[in-house]
């Protein structure tokens, strides 16, 4: 018998490899079909998938019922959409809308949630745990433009904390906690299970999540903040807060004061806008209290000096104090 050349050798293995390889990237879907009494009561299904694998939940339901599912997974990249059985069009894409759909349906049948690792998480062969929610019932009035309130201040005992949550479930993350009075804004409500709970957006701090729908009560707008004369007009979302910061258009010249206007989302992501003698304003967006992206096309730097976050962008200078971005 003759042996094999180191050649063919190699060529053997590559081709092995090769093999292997799309051996383990074969995928594998499997379906599971949730019962009416579940999904009329509200459950919750613990699981996990690997690499391009995905699980198909089917749930049958009829016209104008809501369909709402959430995930809560600590892998980012896995998500999931929802769609009519047989047909491609989705109703709910989770990577473009989030972990939290609620899917009014357009006609009565069976409806596929179909959960997957995307992309590079998926041809990296990544494994992922994860729970999903899946309810089925009607409406909730709640949601600001449907008749429910427009703002929400929590009702807990004095000196504790309600948790706000990155979904409608205690078994979501905590993202923030709000303190007893605490204004919120309404951005809708949903069952999860016999439960209530609303989306919303914390007045001040920005800080967004879903929190149990039981310690709110109903309240009055908060009053929002003066802007002042020859102030940035925004993007027009009502700003969380307004005022003066240091700032300098042009190298060489002294620091003076320009009015700013901010729209937080959380601890230290922010919009921040700011206004010019004559008209023109500068826009710095933060995202974990770094200045990312401005709507000049120059270099944008920045510095920390103490609590403030010293930014450039080309000649121009400006000066955020980290209670700007965050409240507070």
């Amino acid at each position: 018998m003759r042996s094999m050349t180191p050649l063919a050798c190699l060529l053997s293995n590559a081709v092995l490899a090769v093999v292997l390889a799309g051996a383990s990237l074969a995928q594998t879907m499997r379906s599971e079909t949730v019962a009416p009494s579940a999904a009329a009561a509200g459950t919750v299904i613990e699981s996990g998938l690997r690499g391009v694998d995905s699980i198909d939940y089917l749930v049958a339901g009829d016209a104008g019922q809501i369909l709402s599912v959430d995930l809560a997974t600590p892998n980012s990249s896995l998500s999931f959409n929802i769609r009519p059985e047989g047909s491609e069009d989705a109703l709910f894409i989770g990577s473009i809308s989030g972990n939290v759909a609620d899917i009014p349906l357009p006609e009565s049948g069976t409806y596929v949630a179909r959960v997957y690792l995307m992309g590079n998480a998926a041809r990296r062969d990544e494994t992922a745990a994860f729970s999903l929610g899946i309810g089925l019932g009607g409406p909730d009035f709640a949601d600001g433009l449907a008749g429910g309130p427009d703002w929400w201040a929590v009702s807990i005992s004095p000196g504790s904390a309600l948790n706000i949550r990155s979904g409608p479930a205690t078994r979501h993350d905590v993202v923030g906690r709000a303190q007893n009075g605490q204004v919120m804004q309404n951005r809708g409500c949903r069952m999860t299970g016999s439960e209530r709970w609303c989306r919303i957006r914390t007045h001040g701090s920005g800080v967004q999540g879903w929190v149990s729908g039981q310690f709110l009560i109903e309240t009055e707008p908060p009053t929002m903040p003066d802007a002042p004369d020859g102030g940035p007009v925004g993007n027009g979302t009502p700003f969380d807060a307004t005022g003066m910061v240091p700032c300098a258009a042009t190298a060489g010249t002294s620091m003076r004061s320009c009015p700013f206007g901010v729209v937080r989302q959380g601890p230290g992501s922010a919009g921040v806008w700011i206004a010019f003698d004559g008209g023109g304003e500068r826009q710095i967006l933060f995202e974990g209290g770094t200045p990312v992206a401005t709507n000049l096309d120059a270099k944008l730097t920045s510095e920390r000096s103490g609590d403030v976050t010293l930014v450039r962008i080309g000649e121009e200078r400006y000066e955020i104090p980290d209670a700007l971005e965050n409240g507070g």
